[in-house]
C-alpha cells in the first residue's frame, strides 16, 4: 500500500498493488458520531427526515438505514407505576443552550420516566404529562408552561415550589441590594423560606408574609400612568418587579413528606445526559 496523490477534497489516498485500486481511510467512529448527531437533531427538532436528506444530500432511505442501529442502543423510558402516595419531581434540562430539552419525572423510589423535546412548551409538557398517573404531590420549578400543563391535567395534585428557583429568582427580580423597604422585607421574608421544614413553620411564615402585605398594601397598588401597557407590566402596576414574585413564587405546600427542592435532580440527570 502506497500514497497516491489526493482526492477533490484533500484526503490521503491510498493505492492497493493486491487488487490494483486505491481507496480512501475512513473512520468509523467518525462516522458514527456524525449519524448519532443526525439522529438527535431529528428526534429533538420538528424536521422531517426528507428535509435532513435533502440538506445532506441522501436519500430518505439512506437516513433510514444510518438510524436503523441507532434505535437498538436508544434506551426508552420506563412506564412509571402508580404508588399509594405517589410523589413527582418534574424539571427539564437543556442539552445545548436552549435547544434540545430532556423533559423529566422523577418519583421518589428513583423511577424515571423522560421525553425529548425541542423546548420547554405547554404541548410538549402535556404531551408528556399525559402518559404519566396522576400523582398526589408534584415538586416543580417556576416554569410556566410546566406550571400551566399541571393546572390543567391534574388540577387535584398539590404543587411544592422549588425553593431554590424561588431564592434566584427573588435575586434577580430584587436585586441583592433592593432599594425600597417593601423590597428589603420581602427579600429577607424569601431567605428565611429555607429554615422552613414543618407544618407550624409554613403556617408562621405565612402569618408574616400576610402581615408584610397589609404593612405595605398601600406601596403595592400604586399604578404608573401614561405609559403604554406591555406583556412584562401588563398589570399597569408601579412595582412590576414585586408584582411577578408575588405572582410566581408562593405556590407551595409544605409535607414532611415532600422534596423542597429540584436543583439536586436536576444536576444528577444533566450529567447523566451530557456523559451519554
Amino acid at each position: 500500500m502506497q500514497k497516491r496523490g489526493l482526492t477533490a477534497a484533500g484526503t490521503q489516498r491510498w493505492y492497493y498493488h493486491l487488487c490494483r485500486s486505491s481507496a480512501v481511510k475512513k473512520r468509523s467512529d467518525t462516522q458514527v458520531r456524525h449519524h448519532r448527531m443526525l439522529f438527535t437533531r431529528w428526534l429533538t427538532g420538528n424536521r422531517s427526515l426528507s428535509e435532513i436528506a435533502d440538506e445532506y444530500g441522501v436519500s430518505r432511505r439512506t437516513l433510514i438505514r444510518w438510524f436503523k442501529p441507532l434505535w437498538q442502543h436508544f434506551q426508552q423510558p420506563i412506564v412509571l407505576s402508580r404508588t399509594s402516595c405517589s410523589i413527582y419531581i418534574l424539571d427539564g434540562v437543556y442539552l445545548s443552550g436552549r435547544e434540545n430539552a430532556a423533559l423529566i419525572c422523577k418519583t421518589m423510589d428513583a423511577q424515571i420516566s423522560w421525553q425529548f423535546a425541542e423546548r420547554e412548551t405547554l404541548v410538549n409538557w402535556l404531551n408528556f404529562l399525559t402518559k404519566l398517573p396522576v400523582p398526589d404531590a408534584a415538586v416543580m420549578d417556576g416554569q410556566k408552561e410546566l406550571l400551566a400543563a399541571t393546572q390543567c391535567l391534574w388540577a387535584q395534585t398539590k404543587i411544592q415550589r422549588c425553593i431554590v428557583h424561588i431564592g434566584r429568582r427573588a435575586r434577580i427580580k430584587l436585586t441583592r441590594q433592593p432599594k425600597t423597604d417593601a423590597s428589603k422585607e420581602l427579600l429577607k421574608l424569601i431567605q428565611r423560606l429555607f429554615t422552613v421544614h414543618t407544618k407550624k413553620q409554613r403556617g408562621h411564615w405565612l402569618c408574616v408574609y400576610r402581615c408584610w402585605e397589609r404593612r405595605h398594601s398601600t406601596f403595592l397598588k400604586e399604578h404608573s400612568y401614561g405609559e403604554p401597557l406591555t406583556e412584562k407590566n401588563a398589570h399597569g402596576g408601579t412595582h412590576t418587579a414585586i408584582f411577578v414574585l408575588r405572582a410566581h413564587s408562593f405556590v407551595m405546600h409544605y409535607h414532611t413528606f415532600l422534596p423542597s427542592s429540584t436543583t439536586r435532580m436536576c444536576h444528577e440527570q444533566r450529567t447523566m445526559l451530557k456523559m451519554k
